[in-house]
């Protein structure tokens, strides 16, 4: 994919129309629920049935995210690029869409500048966490591994790219590849700038030099050139989006693919304990697979 700038990408002129469309309906229907719904929502208040079902009756969340999906391919490059959080089936109200985007909650317009950063906000909810310093004990692992330095590295699932820029940097490697399902956080990544959070684009500073290259793929079938000394895939294997056998049995192929001889791949978990099952079924399978498995579900080094 041939990332430009944003003139070329996004379409704001063409947005207007289905914005101007969105947002007198939707603050309409906002009114309305005000006037008429009989119980209040603030941030932070625990939903119960009653306010859940009362909102929906108002504010139904499946014609709401449709709506948002229409201005969204009207301003995005294609259909592909439309954030994962507003497909059907991944939340179920709007109250959770709230409660993932805090900055927009209670609200249901936008305002014509605001349709970028509210894409990648989209695409990078705060519960996300990308950051550097994320994965501090996996870095050191690998330092004491003492890997053979300037080789390529490669992250599964990087996300906005902040984490795969600082262990190019922390590991000595030559260049970086980072593979996400969402084009916005590639795209992000590769122009090095968080649009919805211009404090967060200040981190990508100290890495303005490092040579990485940030692409959309699927990673279960990621075919990428190859010989990789180090592969990260951190938060993916047991995570929300990859919890069953068939899909793991599809990663394993592909870092069997990519890994270049003596290579390594680790993977480190920030999941609650309710992943703990999942991250470690999927290590047992590494090792059903021939790969030589160190450390904990946690924080796991893999060998082929």
């Amino acid at each position: 994919m041939s990332w430009q700038g944003i003139p070329e990408l996004f379409h704001s002129a063409a947005a207007a129309d289905s914005l101007a469309r969105h947002n007198a309906r939707w603050k309409a229907l906002l009114r309305n629920w005000h006037e008429r719904g009989g119980v209040t929502w603030t941030p932070g208040v625990i939903v119960s049935p009653e306010l859940r079902e009362c909102v929906e009756t108002f504010l139904p969340w499946r014609e709401f995210a449709c709506s948002l999906r229409s201005v969204a391919r009207a301003f995005l490059p294609s259909d592909a690029w439309v954030p994962h959080l507003l497909q059907d089936g991944t939340l179920e109200s709007i109250l959770e869409f709230w409660e993932e985007l805090p900055q927009y909650s209670g609200r249901v317009s936008l305002d014509d500048d605001e349709l970028l950063p509210f894409f990648c906000a989209c695409a990078d909810p705060p519960r996300f966490g990308t950051d550097v310093g994320r994965y501090p004990r996996q870095l050191e692992t690998l330092r004491q591994m003492k890997m053979p330095s300037a080789g390529r590295l490669l992250d599964l699932g990087c996300g906005i790219g902040l984490g795969t820029l600082e262990a190019v940097v922390e590991l000595g490697c030559s260049e970086g590849v980072g593979v996400t399902l969402e084009p916005l956080e590639a795209w992000m990544a590769e122009m090095r700038t968080l649009p919805h959070d211009t404090g967060r684009t200040s981190h990508f500073a100290p890495f303005s030099q490092v040579k990485a290259h940030f692409v959309a793929d699927d990673i279960l079938a990621y075919a990428g050139e190859g010989g990789f000394s180090v592969i990260l895939c951190n938060g993916l294997a047991g995570g929300r989006f990859m919890q069953k056998d068939e899909q793991f049995h599809a990663l394993l192929q592909v870092l069997r693919s990519q890994l270049a001889p003596n290579g390594v791949v680790a993977l480190s978990n920030a999941f609650h304990e309710g992943q703990r099952h999942a991250v470690q079924r999927f290590l047992e399978l590494a090792r059903i697979h021939g790969w030589q498995v160190t450390g904990t579900w946690r924080n796991a080094v893999m060998m082929g």
